[in-house]
């Protein structure tokens, strides 16, 4: 059935000075791709909203079939431009604002250090 209840240690000797911390994923978790971001300061008091959306062509607002199941095509409605889908929209306090920019920042550096040993320049 399950592991061994017996073999698990839940009462490891934790280095003095250290907590351990544990990365479990929500039932809500998923991978969200992002082309941009929209938003700025919250209504609150030191909180910024930051939305991100991924931007496509628009889906037609309406197609029409004729009876064959083949679509009329001068009969699509569909708008002009590019659609931007807003995903999700994430309220940071200041501090926690600061701790992103500053894993970007350096996880920026990591990835333009990579891609240029990759390619040889």
């Amino acid at each position: 059935m399950g592991a061994d209840l017996k073999a698990i240690k839940t009462d490891a000797a934790i280095p003095s000075g250290e907590l351990p911390v544990y990365y479990v994923k929500s039932n809500y978790h998923r991978v969200v791709h992002v082309d941009g971001v929209y938003g700025g300061c919250s209504p609150t008091l030191g909180n910024i909203v930051m939305t991100v959306f991924s931007h496509r062509v628009p889906l037609p607002d309406k197609a029409v079939n004729d009876a064959g199941g083949n679509e009329i095509r001068e009969k699509r409605v569909v708008k002009y431009g590019i659609e931007n889908e807003l995903e999700a929209s994430l309220v940071l306090e200041l501090n926690t604002a600061r701790i992103i920019r500053d894993w970007l920042d350096s996880t920026i550096k990591n990835a333009e250090a990579l891609v240029q040993k990759v390619q040889g320049k």
